[in-house]
């Protein structure tokens, strides 16, 4: 009976010990497990809206799970970078997800305000080669006097030149608005430095004010002068 007891005992001392290395062994591989530090959105970031520490956080994450993908970690500079897409919570932050606001044409407006483009004339205006993003400028719109006779345009103060039938009059449309950004023709965005003929321009206006300049879109020519 006491030899029954002793091997009883040895053998729970033995399974005991067993036990105790193959959870030490097991730790030990997962310690060794190489890890790589990833971003990881810790909310959702909309579409255009800034990256930063406020809604992004490093993690841990076994290499092998993550190999194949081109994840941000906290070498890469993410400051001044903005969300291509949507990026929602818990989600892996990878390259191809950020971007800058130049590339994005990405434009600060004002508060109550709505961003316009609007196609201006060509060299013989003067200034395409000069007005340059964060100018600010006033913009005419010359029409002909038969539109410009109609009552949409009693507010505003004109220079008509001709007869009624055949002149033309010019309006001040928009008065010391800051230019949001410069356009080719192909609506690729003209650096400050590059001597370009500019065929659009981005600004702010008011409701208003946009409303406006749609209704003379299809029968106006725009000019800008720069103050």
């Amino acid at each position: 009976m006491n030899k029954k007891v002793s091997l009883l005992i040895v053998s729970i001392v033995l399974a005991v010990v067993i036990f105790v290395i193959s959870i030490s062994l097991q730790k030990q591989l997962v310690n060794d497990i190489p890890t790589i530090t990833c971003a990881v959105a810790n909310a959702d970031i909309p579409e255009y809206s800034e990256v930063n520490d406020s809604n992004v956080s490093f993690v841990n994450m076994p290499l092998d799970s993550v190999a194949n993908l081109k994840i941000v970690m906290p070498s890469d500079n993410i400051s001044g970078k903005y969300a291509t897409s949507k990026i929602y919570k818990g989600q892996f932050i990878l390259y191809d997800q950020l971007s800058t606001k130049q590339d994005l044409m990405i434009f600060d407006g004002e508060e109550g305000k709505e961003k316009i483009s609007i196609k201006i004339k060509g060299p013989d205006s003067g200034v395409s080669y000069i007005v340059k993003k964060g100018a600010k400028i006033n913009l005419y719109a010359t029409i002909i006097n038969e539109y410009a006779s109609k009552g949409f345009f009693s507010n505003f103060e004109k220079l008509s030149v001709g007869t009624d039938d055949l002149g033309y009059s010019s309006f001040k449309i928009l008065d010391n608005v800051q230019v949001l950004g410069t356009f080719d023709e192909e609506g690729n965005e003209i650096e400050p430095s590059i001597s370009k003929i500019i065929d659009t321009i981005l600004v702010c206006v008011t409701p208003d004010e946009a409303k406006e300049i749609y209704l003379l879109k299809d029968f106006a020519s725009f000019g800008i002068t720069e103050l």
